[in-house]
Parts: structure tokens; sequence; C-alpha cells
């Protein structure tokens, strides 16, 4: 099938690129630690590992250690990730 009307295939492009992210992935990232805990305030800063699915806290093993991942609140992880295991 060849699409002709570019703009009739926008709109699907943007539905693709919206779920292939869980919800919070974007929003709530921070690349920094310090950014995180600033953010987070009383809730504990958590890494996710965005190639697992899972997020660590401070006193796990794995916690800031994967390339593709960042900093979130604990809540923000709980909603999209699952807890990591040492």
């Amino acid at each position: 099938m060849r699409i002709q009307h570019w703009g009739a295939a926008l709109p699907l492009v943007a539905a693709l690129a919206a779920v292939s992210l869980p919800a919070g992935a974007m929003g709530s990232m921070y690349a920094t630690e310090a950014q995180a805990a600033q953010a987070c305030a009383a809730d504990p800063v958590v890494w996710v590992d965005l190639d697992r699915g899972r997020f660590y806290q401070k006193t796990q093993s794995d916690y800031g250690k994967s390339k593709n991942g960042g900093y979130t609140c604990l809540k923000a992880a709980h909603a999209d990730y699952r807890p990591g295991h040492d």
C-alpha cells in the first residue's frame, strides 16, 4: 500500500509514538539525582532502567548503573515500572 497523502498518516504516526514509552517516562525523568530530589521533595528518588522496565532504590546495587535510564520519584516509578531485585 502506497500512501499518497502524508497528512492522513501523521495522526497514526503520532499515536504510535505516544504508545512507545510508558506514560510517565517523558514527563517525570531527570538526568541527575539532584534534579529529581528537588522535584520529588519528600518522595524518595529512584533509578529507572528503561531497557528492563524496572526501578531501583538507592540501596540497591543497580541504582544508577544502566546506560538507558534516569532518575524519578518513587510514586511515579510505581505507576509505570516494576520494582527491581538485587
